[in-house]
């Protein structure tokens, strides 16, 4: 009877045999890669298919694939509705961007510092976090649920005591928005205690990096993890920067953790490292441009 068949399909029995053993590979390597997926989500819960595959690096299976494999079996992320909220800045000329077509090539050369909301618990609070700008390493940070200097300071002081440096001799730049806190008489004299040039954006485009951490911080971890008390929010944000610091690795620094980009670069001759140019002055201007063509035409 099976050999009829065989006969009427065009195939051998050996082929039949051989093709049932392939699929069953096939079956019993997708549920490897779906395995790896449920334990990546597990400790990184808002990571995408794309960021997650090229940390993974499978082997047997292409990028496309691994997408359409994850999608199929449900780890197509949802979107997260952040409430609104905005943070105060006020009018000041007393800093300036230090940051135009200055180039980077270590880490204590540029920290980047903001403030964000947290609505959790029916409640906003506020993250503040300190980045230097190099390694993408969380070096400082603070939850509170107020929007008082004090928090702010709080983080600084986590920074300067993780680096452990007393002088930094003005070659760190410290940069931020003109948040009142960040221009409170606590926080500036203590920049200039260490030596630390102060640096402030005068648009919102001059302090992506520390925004995109923002919204990496929120909506990749916090707002997709299980609170039911408040007692575990400082745990929990002290857990989620752990994993990101340590077990994120980001496609800008050749698809290491900062940490372990940190322990790159202090083991790299400076002239071999990467630049980094944070923007140019020509940028600057056409962002500007752009801006005053927009209300013209208005």
């Amino acid at each position: 009877m099976m050999q009829a068949i065989y006969v009427l399909c065009g195939i051998s029995r050996q082929g039949h045999i051989q093709a049932i053993k392939r699929q069953a590979a096939q079956v019993e390597q997708s549920t490897i890669y779906i395995r790896l997926m449920e334990q990546v989500r597990e400790i990184h819960p808002g990571m995408g298919l794309r960021t997650m595959y090229d940390m993974l690096e499978p082997q047997g299976i292409g990028r496309d694939a691994f997408i359409v494999l994850g999608l199929q079996e449900g780890f197509r992320l949802k979107a997260i509705e952040n409430k609104t909220r905005t943070t105060c800045s006020i009018k000041t000329n007393r800093y300036k961007n230090l940051l135009c077509d200055k180039e980077f090539t270590d880490i204590n050369q540029l920290w980047s510092s903001d403030i964000t909301y947290w609505y959790i618990l029916e409640k906003f609070y506020y993250l503040i976090f300190i980045m230097d700008v190099y390694s993408r390493r969380i070096i400082g940070y603070s939850v509170a649920d107020n929007m008082k200097a004090e928090n702010n300071y709080k983080a600084l002081k986590m920074a300067l005591t993780l680096r452990g440096i007393n002088d930094y001799q003005y070659k760190l730049i410290h940069h931020s928005d003109k948040g009142s806190q960040y221009v409170s008489e606590l926080y500036t004299e203590t920049l200039h205690d260490y030596h630390i040039n102060i640096s402030m954006c005068n648009e919102v485009y001059e302090n992506t990096h520390i925004e995109r951490v923002n919204d990496t911080i929120k909506n990749q971890y916090l707002n997709r993890m299980q609170i039911s008390n408040y007692k575990q929010i400082e745990q929990i944000v002290k857990q989620v920067i752990t994993t990101y610091n340590e077990k994120r690795p980001h496609q800008s620094l050749h698809k290491k953790t900062p940490c372990q980009y940190e322990a790159y670069v202090l083991s790299t001759n400076q002239k071999n490292r990467q630049k980094m140019k944070i923007f140019t002055s020509d940028l600057s201007q056409k962002m500007a441009q752009n801006k005053q063509l927009k209300l013209f035409n208005n």
